[in-house]
Formats: C-alpha cells, structure tokens, sequence
C-alpha cells in the first residue's frame, strides 16, 4: 500500500509541473511563492522515504551535512539572509536529492505516459496563452528582440524541458507508431520554437528530426534504386536550401542579427562571434567571474561568492556558475553525483541521450542543473532501464 502511494505521489507531483511554473509566472504567493512551498515539500518528502529505507540514512546523511554547511556559510559568512540562504542551499541539493531517490526506489506507473502528458501541456499552455494574448514577451523593447515567453518566467528553462522531453516522447511515440499524435507533437513544438525564438529550442527540434531521419536511412534512402536515391538527393538538398531561406525569416535569426550587429561580430568563425551571437556574451561573464573569483579568499574559493554577489553577472553556464557562486566544493558534489547516482550503463539509449541533451544546454544556456523545474527530469530520465535490466523496488 505504501509502494502505490509513493508512485502516485511521484507521479502527481511531476503532473503538476508545468502548473506550478504559471503559479510561479504569476507570482501567486508572493515572495514565499506556491511553486516553491509545493517543490520544498517534495524535496522533503523525498528525503523522508529516503531516510526509512534501509542504509539509506547514511547517504541522506552526508547530503544533511553538506546542507547544513552551505547553508551555515550562506547565512554567517556571506550574510545573504535566511531567506536566499535556504533557497539558494535547497536548489543546489535539489538534483542529488532526486537522483539518490530513484537510485533507491523504483517509479513503476507508467512514465512514459506521464512524461508525454507533461510534454503536451507545456505546449498547449504556451500556444494558448499565445492565441488568447494572455503571456508575457521574453525580451524588454529596448533590447532589440522579439519573442514569447507565454505564462512562464524562463524562456531558458522552458527550452530546456521542451527539447529534452521532446526526445524521449518522439522516440518513444516513433516505437508506439502513434504517428498522428507525433505529427501533432511536431507542429506544436515547432510553432512554439517560432513564437520563442530561442536558438535551444529549434535546435533540439532539428536534432530530433535528424535523429529519426538516421534511424530510418536504409529504409528511406538506402535500401532504394538509384533513381529513387537520386530523386530523394535533389528533394534533401531543396530542402536543405529551403530550410536555410525560412530560418532567415525566424525570430531565432532575427535575434542572432541583433546581437551581430550590436557588438559588430562580423566574422561568423571568430570568437567574438561565437561569444556574442552563440553564447550570447556569456564567455564574457565567465571571465569577468573568474577575474573577481580568482582574488577572493580561500573560505570563498571552497564555497563560493553567493548568488546575490552583484559585482559580477552570473554566467548562466551552469558549471561556471555552480563553481563561482557555490565553490569548488559544489563542483565536486556535483561531479560525484553524475558519476555515482547516474546508472550511464543501463539507460535506455532515447533516456541517455535526453540526459545528454540537458548537460549540453547547461553548457551553454544553463538554467538547467540548479534550477528546480527543469533538473527532476534528471531524475525521470535516469528510471528508464534497458530490457534485461532490473529497476530498485
């Protein structure tokens, strides 16, 4: 009876997802916000079942002290306020807390379908709002840009969900030949990429739709006559030089060519280039981070500068970041986590690569590692087993 319970609860907490970031777009419940009352709770939660199962204090444990000592340090060396201290302290612990919960327990309802559901509401909530003209824009007017960013407050972090779920329901409704649900999927996603205008959502799209067109090239392409395959060649290259027209007329370009021309990178192969247009200029603030980081003292070294630090702009490099604002002892905590609660091995290769997917977004968007609503998904992902493997009951 306990075992249903614990499912169900997982499972209507990960529902809830994409309306606790409206509940947080709205600001209901001010600065003690229902997102994160609801998100606390589970992260308690979690760590309340952690700590019945058998040994599995000695692991909650070490996590409780790393806790206690970043928080300790936040509050009386930094003097950030109890407030920022506690959160700051619970976003980081967020992700070892929800990788060592599914290392010690099983999620045996069905996962895929309630990360599909997910998927399909944050599509619908953000085309929604679009056509009703409830949401917000992304950017302020004086910065150029355009996009929507719908009822939520990231941009970043909706990407980084949409494309990592992206991957794994396509795969998995491609397996199921639920083809109409995935067209649908397809459209909304791809409308939701041009309304957004980031560079991580339409590229997590072409990503997966290159991914399928690889899995099926002997049987498109290879397994055909020449005529066919000369046929299908000239059709691929149309397409190629069609795709490369109407991504001029995307928010996505239009974006990157104001970046061009403010900070007047011309050369598409130069680093100013690449730090300004790809990365937005934050190579740029990893610098200016680590010139600031680099004559703190050694307390703030090891535990980082804080998060409210405003002499300098976080990166949003989630690896930088962590190690600047949280120290280098964070930065090991992390990279055991990966190494030791990640069962690489026996992932399913559609759940390895979504994992893939949101390291390589916070290397380069971030807002992904210590952000709450998109690091779960870690968690989802790192469940789904090969064939001959067992989960943990």
């Amino acid at each position: 009876m306990m075992k249903n319970r614990k499912i169900d609860f997982v499972s209507v907490f990960f529902l809830l997802e994409p309306l606790l970031d409206v509940t947080a777009f709205l600001g209901l419940g001010g600065t003690l916000s229902i997102s994160m009352i609801v998100r606390t709770i589970f992260l308690g939660t979690l760590i309340l079942f952690l700590l019945k199962k058998k040994d599995g204090w000695k692991e909650v444990l070490g996590i409780i002290i790393i806790c206690t000592v970043l928080f300790g340090y936040s509050y009386f060396s930094l003097r950030q306020g109890i407030s920022i201290s506690i959160s700051s302290t619970l976003k980081l612990i967020y992700l070892p807390v929800i990788l060592l919960y599914f290392k010690n327990y099983s999620w045996e309802g069905d996962k895929k379908k309630v990360l599909e559901i997910i998927l399909f509401t944050y599509l619908i909530i953000f085309i929604a709002s679009y056509l009703l003209g409830i949401g917000a824009d992304a950017y302020l007017e004086t910065d150029g840009k355009s996009g929507f960013k719908g009822l939520f407050s990231s941009i970043n972090e909706f990407s980084a969900i949409v494309v990592s779920l992206l991957f794994f329901v396509g795969c998995n409704l491609k397996k199921e030949k639920q083809y109409l649900k995935l067209i649908f999927l397809f459209i909304l996603s791809i409308w939701t990429s041009l309304l957004i205008g980031t560079k991580v959502l339409l590229g997590g799209i072409l990503f997966t739709l290159i991914y399928f067109a690889f899995l099926e090239r002997k049987k498109i392409f290879f397994n055909q006559s020449l005529k066919v395959k000369c046929i299908l060649a000239s059709v691929i290259l149309c397409g190629l030089l069609g795709g490369a027209f109407l991504f001029t007329k995307t928010r996505t370009y239009q974006n990157m060519k104001v970046q061009q021309t403010f900070f007047k990178a011309n050369n598409i192969f130069s680093y100013n280039f690449i730090n300004r247009v790809v990365f937005n200029d934050r190579l740029t603030f990893v610098k200016d981070n680590f010139d600031y980081y680099k004559n703190q003292s050694i307390s703030r070294k090891f535990f980082g500068i804080g998060v409210m630090e405003d002499d300098v702009k976080m990166v949003e490099i989630d690896c930088f970041d962590i190690l600047f604002r949280y120290g280098i002892v964070s930065i090991l905590v992390y990279i055991g986590v990966f190494v030791l609660l990640v069962p690489w091995r026996k992932l399913q290769t559609e759940s390895l690569i979504s994992i893939l997917l949101l390291l390589l977004i916070s290397c380069t968007s971030g807002h992904v590692l210590f952000y709450t609503a998109v690091c779960i998904y870690f968690g989802c992902f790192s469940t789904f087993y090969k064939n001959n493997q067992k989960t943990v009951n």
